[in-house]
């Protein structure tokens, strides 16, 4: 133990510089004018009234600069010695000589493994954590596979959690790959390292080697995006060490499709950044992936890929009503979707057509034509549901327009036909686009038209099979809802149309009326269409189910249930998905535990009881990075736990049937690692550097220049006290400036001066 006395010097309060500077240049007028005035005195009173005033002056600015003189006594301790040996995965990069830098940490922790150290030695590995362990073990296997490297952090808690205060110094190991380093002067004050005498030694690693690498280096990207609405990701792109300034392609993938593709001048050793636009089409947990070209060299190549999620909300569903003719079924329909505060509804009546000769200006009548061009060429894509009710396209123009309703469905539209005289063989539509997309077939032009259309009222009956799925299933218990549907209203009236494509289903049937090709008649039938949806309902009196059967005691609310849950359906509501997976989180770091929930149910929304379910991770290109097999339950729930993959990105968990292809359903997930530390490989010995600088440690620049454990300076430093001594506080000096300027202005008089 060893006690010093340390002394500073220091102003005993702020001045600022305007201030400092007046005193200086009053105090020099003010001894120029003592010169002045003494001119015609004798040389031995002009050098007298000329020391007053400097003395005058001099206890002036003491008594307004007040300064102050610190004595601190210090006493020095022989501390032991804290080693922290950065385990991120940044150390897996190569540094000089093509090693990677763990392995010149591994050798650094040899070296001093078999070195007789006289103090006290604590080692640690860091990155997320702070992990106790030992040179030997280092030695021997060197970890590197921490998320981040925490390094203030970690110095920050030994500090702070130095409860016996023999903590003398930190040694640190790393190639700096910290950004919180960079404010290490606010990091080491919270910790109180400086005043309490801990130096932080460093030792850089990786410094001085060439280091090429093309990166993506930063992607923002909002994590919330609408359903068919224009997103944006701002990705910027960095190359170290490139031969010269390139066009380097970015990519925009969503499963596996290319969404966007540009090219972007990158810069050599620069950055360059693109805005990439995407269209999500579907509700829910939504996955992309963004890569560059790994070019040969390339230090990183996994900063080359990045993947983000994003959360598709619905702003509101937009659906296009196309009504023939003013009808109780228009009226219900209409009034239940525009009840809707999530259904933006435009909707029009047919009222006129282009042939009509009104027989006065366009710009005095009411009823304008139909907008055909706008709505089908223009707008046709902004719409999430189309609706034909009742409505027989040919006295329109609206032909021309079919195909791409048709195409509009298939790739990711709904479409609905609602019956009536003009809807179905009775509108027309055999033969046509629309027939290509609806899930019933269309009678032939053979076909009479007093056998299109049966007006015998009915009762429709559910199909069994299909009795769970959602247009149908109006009420959660199966028995009640089976009741349910037996106290609804009749129905008046089919349009009798040929049997369901192949994969459609049929819903509800007329048990007395036929088909137009035998069996019973189709009432309420779905299928898929391309990407699209579409649905058949062949009558104009399902309003019966609202008004007509409350007034008969039955639940009027059947009618909105009904046309709420198609709306859903057909717009692809995720949460009527037949099979669905869920995951605890949407981000996991390196190895974690992936909690795997599904429900899952086939076509038919017939529970998949008792099956056993193959739950794969894969990755792009579906390449499978993790697997297990889980068992569902009665209602068809499956619950499993997985281990997230070892490299940072873009994953799916996707079930199937054991020993089959097909997937039946899928989930998005994202697993992060260093992120922003491996977006820029560099090593930054400066930010080493200046830690050391600002606790009073030395910084060796590669780990050949690190001396022995022992050699570190180590000695802990605590205060014993301070005292600060400022003499020209006291009220005596300025009773004696008072008194020097008395004598010289009293001299003066006396000698004839003013």
């Amino acid at each position: 133990m060893q006690t010093t006395t340390d002394w500073t010097f220091t102003l005993g309060a702020p001045h600022p510089l305007w201030t400092v500077s007046a005193v200086v240049v009053a105090a020099a007028l003010l001894l120029a004018l003592a010169f002045v005035e003494g001119r015609r005195l004798r040389p031995r009173r002009r050098v007298g009234l000329v020391l007053l005033r400097v003395a005058t002056l001099l206890l002036a600015a003491l008594v307004v600069l007040q300064p102050t003189w610190t004595r601190e006594r210090l006493e020095h301790l022989s501390g032991r010695v804290a080693v922290l040996l950065d385990a991120s995965r940044s150390m897996t990069i190569d540094g000089p000589g093509g090693r990677e830098r763990r392995a010149q940490a591994r050798k650094l922790a040899q070296r001093w493994a078999g070195e007789a150290t006289p103090t006290a030695v604590s080692v640690y590995t860091v990155g997320d954590r702070l992990e106790p362990t030992t040179l030997a073990a280092l030695a021997g296997a060197y970890p590197a596979d921490e998320d981040a490297s925490r390094l203030a952090w970690a110095v920050h808690k030994l500090v702070s959690e130095d409860e016996a205060g023999d903590l003398g110094a930190i040694v640190v190991v790393s190639d700096g790959a910290d950004p919180a380093l960079d404010a290490h002067d606010g990091v080491l004050s919270d910790a109180g390292s400086v005043a309490l005498g801990v130096r932080v030694h460093t030792v850089a690693i990786g410094a001085g080697g060439a280091l090429k690498d093309d990166a993506i280096a930063d992607v923002q990207v909002d994590p919330i995006a609408f359903l068919r609405q224009d997103a944006t990701a701002h990705v910027t792109l960095r190359s170290i060490g490139g031969a010269g300034a390139r066009r380097v392609p970015v990519t925009l993938t969503h499963d596996g499709s290319v969404v966007r593709r540009e090219d972007v001048d990158l810069p050599a050793d620069g950055e360059a950044s693109v805005d990439l636009r995407f269209t999500p089409a579907r509700v829910g947990r939504a996955l992309y992936r963004l890569s560059i070209p790994v070019e040969p060299g390339d230090a990183v190549p996994a900063n080359n890929e990045h993947a983000f999620l994003v959360r598709v909300e619905r702003d509101k569903t937009r659906v296009l009503l196309v009504s023939g003719e003013p009808s109780w079924d228009e009226r219900f329909l209409r009034a239940f979707l525009k009840s809707d505060p999530s259904i933006e509804l435009i909707s029009f009546f047919i009222l006129r057509t282009a042939n009509d000769l009104p027989m006065a200006p366009a710009s005095e009548l009411a009823l304008i034509p139909f907008p055909t061009d706008e709505l089908f060429r223009e707008y046709l894509g902004t719409f999430d549901l189309v609706i034909f009710q009742n409505f027989d396209h040919r006295p329109y123009r609206i032909t021309p327009y079919l195909p791409r309703i048709r195409d509009y469905v298939r790739r990711g539209g709904a479409f609905a036909m609602i019956g009536g005289d003009g809807s179905f063989g009775s509108g027309g539509y055999g033969g046509t686009p629309i027939a290509d997309i609806l899930p019933v077939r269309m009678p032939s032009g053979k076909t009479a038209a007093s056998d299109l259309v049966d007006d015998a009222p009915f009762s429709p009956r559910v199909v069994d099979d299909l009795s769970r799925h959602p247009l149908l299933a109006l009420l959660p218990d199966p028995r009640l809802n089976a009741a349910l549907w037996r106290s609804l209203a009749p129905l008046i009236g089919v349009n009798r149309v040929a049997r369901p494509r192949a994969g459609a289903q049929v819903l509800l049937q007329d048990p007395n009326a036929r088909a137009i090709d035998g069996g019973p008649a189709p009432v309420v039938a779905v299928g898929e269409a391309g990407q699209g949806r579409a649905l058949a309902v062949m009558t104009d009196t399902t309003w019966r189910w609202g008004m007509t059967s409350g007034g008969e005691g039955a639940d009027p609310s059947s009618y909105a249930r009904f046309w709420d849950h198609a709306v859903r359906w057909l717009t692809r509501d995720p949460s009527f998905d037949p099979a669905q997976l869920t995951t605890d989180r949407e981000r996991y770091g390196i190895g974690a535990a992936v909690q795997v929930d599904g429900l899952l149910r086939d076509g038919a929304y017939r529970p998949i009881a008792g099956a056993a379910i193959a739950l794969t991770i894969e990755g792009a290109k579906g390449h499978v990075v993790g697997s297990t097999v889980a068992q569902t339950d009665g209602d068809g729930r499956v619950h499993a736990q997985m281990t997230a993959p070892t490299t940072a990105g873009g994953y799916e968990v996707v079930a199937r049937r054991e020993g089959a292809e097909a997937a039946l359903a899928s989930v998005g997930f994202i697993v992060e690692t260093g992120g922003r530390e491996l977006a820029d490989p560099r090593p930054h010995p400066e930010r080493l550097e200046a830690l050391s600088k600002a606790t009073g440690g030395h910084f060796y620049p590669t780990p050949e220049s690190a001396p022995a454990l022992g050699a570190f300076d180590a000695t802990r430093v605590r205060s014993l006290g301070v005292v600060d001594v400022a003499p020209f506080a006291a009220w005596w000096v300025l009773v004696a400036a008072a008194v020097l300027f008395g004598v010289e202005w009293w001299l003066r008089r006396r000698w004839g001066r003013r």
